[in-house]
């Protein structure tokens, strides 16, 4: 009997051995990245963040998507007052700020009854996480249109921001409006994605492993590493804040019109390549001292194509030569700009609150010939 139990107990020994190793092996040869790329399968990351640790929950949400096929990214900025259903059949609408983000196969779940799709990995990152991240891959450089205090540390044009000025810059909003917060957001990684040919110089697995060291997420490295190499390619990045009905109590809600909203305008461009420009509304300013300039840009862009909605005077210096400034998250639309005009200057203010997608300020030199 003894013997039995003995040989009984070894099985099992052996058995929780065997798991052990080949849950290990799993560990660490587990790309489930590469498997959805060579599938053509969209990758979704839930991206979620704080200042400060507050019982794991956030006021930070987006989920990037990232297109194998073609290497679109598109980000979508959450409401953090969005309900969303959890529990059995979805029953239990609760706010996306209120959920304790170590249930996130409760998320995971929420997130495939309400946006269709699915995000197996997550992102938690708190400001001193993203104030390393920053430092270690040498700071980011942001143009200043005014949304900063000029003078101040800082001056029309671009500057160069350190992991601390980052997240200076992205809670210094009037009001701590977290949409404005999203707007700075934004600045920040199309800046970063813009300069990405001097990021990827740095990246490497070495390198994720020591970014891993300081941020919680149920990636694996191989599997962040696959994600940078498809980031870093030549797929352009379009962001948006998630379309929802807003209820009497001022709570979000994505609706059936919200959704097809999201599907048809934000969606759909990660998948097919639209060429048409009509769409593109821009605003021209007159950054010279030569009058009538933007009315005549206004009449030349209308002519390509574009949708000029205003032009005017600069309020801004004197520029020597013309640029592009993305105010709606959109490379796809601000690239298309820059083939029209030929102006290949092109920096990112994200402004949601603005009608048009791209903002032109005319410099000296693009006017060569229209002060004589």
């Amino acid at each position: 009997m003894k013997k039995k139990i003995f040989i009984a107990f070894a099985i099992l020994v052996m058995l929780a051995v065997a798991l052990f190793i080949y849950r290990y092996y799993y560990l660490v040869t587990r790309n489930i990245v590469e498997s959805l790329i060579a599938q053509k399968r969209m990758i979704n990351i839930l991206v979620v963040g704080s200042n400060a640790y507050r019982d794991n929950r956030h006021r930070f949400y987006s989920i990037v998507s990232v297109n194998s096929e073609n290497g679109k990214i598109g980000v979508t900025f959450l409401p953090p007052d969005l309900k969303v259903p959890l529990g059995i059949r979805g029953r239990d609408m609760q706010k996306l700020s209120e959920i304790d983000i170590s249930d996130f196969n409760d998320l995971r779940e929420a997130f495939q009854r309400e946006m269709k799709f699915n995000v197996p990995f997550y992102v938690e990152l708190y400001a001193i996480d993203v104030e390393k991240f920053v430092d270690l891959i040498g700071g980011v450089e942001v143009f200043m249109l005014d949304q900063m205090p000029l003078g101040k540390g800082y001056s029309f044009g671009l500057n160069y921001l350190d992991g601390n000025k980052v997240m200076k810059y992205i809670n210094d909003v009037q009001g701590g409006s977290i949409f404005k917060k999203y707007d700075r957001v934004q600045d920040i990684i199309f800046s970063l994605h813009a300069g990405r040919e001097r990021y990827g110089n740095i990246f490497s697995l070495e390198l994720i492993e020591e970014l891993f060291k300081f941020c919680k997420t149920n990636m694996m490295p191989r599997e962040a590493y696959s994600l940078g190499k498809l980031i870093l390619g030549k797929g352009e990045l379009s962001c948006t804040i998630l379309p929802c009905e807003i209820d009497d109590a001022g709570n979000y809600r994505l609706d059936e019109i919200s959704y097809k909203i999201y599907e048809k305008e934000f969606l759909m461009s990660l998948v097919k390549d639209e060429e048409s420009t009509s769409s593109i509304k821009v605003k021209v300013l007159n950054g010279t001292d030569i009058p009538g300039y933007a009315r005549k840009m206004r009449n030349l862009l209308i002519r390509e194509g574009l949708n000029v909605v205003e032009f005017g005077t600069s309020p801004y210096p004197k520029l020597g030569y013309s640029i592009l400034i993305n105010q709606r998250g959109s490379q796809i639309n601000t690239r298309k700009t820059s083939e029209i005009t030929g102006i290949k200057h092109i920096y990112h203010v994200i402004d949601n609150s603005q009608l048009h997608d791209v903002l032109i300020i005319l410099g000296k030199e693009s006017a060569k010939g229209e002060e004589e």
